[in-house]
C-alpha cells in the first residue's frame, strides 16, 4: 500500500480499493447508526489512519502484530 504511491497504475488501484473500503465502513456505520448521520469523508479518513499507522510500523520495524490492540481500539 504505501510502495504503490510510486506507480500510476498500481496508485490508481489502490484509490479504488481505499475508496471501497471508504465505503463499506461508512455504510456499516450508517446501518448501526442510523440515527446519527456519517460525516463525508469519515470512512476515508478512518481507512487512511489505519493505512498511516500500519506504515508507520513498518517503518519502525515493528511487527504488524504490534498493531492488533491499538487497530481493534480505534475500530
Amino acid at each position: 500500500m504505501v510502495e504503490s504511491v510510486a506507480c500510476p497504475a498500481i496508485r490508481k488501484g489502490r484509490a479504488e480499493c481505499l475508496t471501497a473500503w471508504a465505503q463499506l465502513m461508512e455504510a456499516l456505520v450508517a446501518e448501526r447508526c442510523p440515527d446519527r448521520p456519517v460525516p463525508p469523508m469519515a470512512g476515508t479518513a478512518a481507512i487512511e489512519a489505519v493505512v498511516h499507522l500500519l506504515a508507520a510500523a513498518i517503518e519502525e520495524g515493528r511487527g504488524l502484530s504490534s498493531m492488533s490492540g491499538i487497530l481493534a481500539d480505534t475500530a
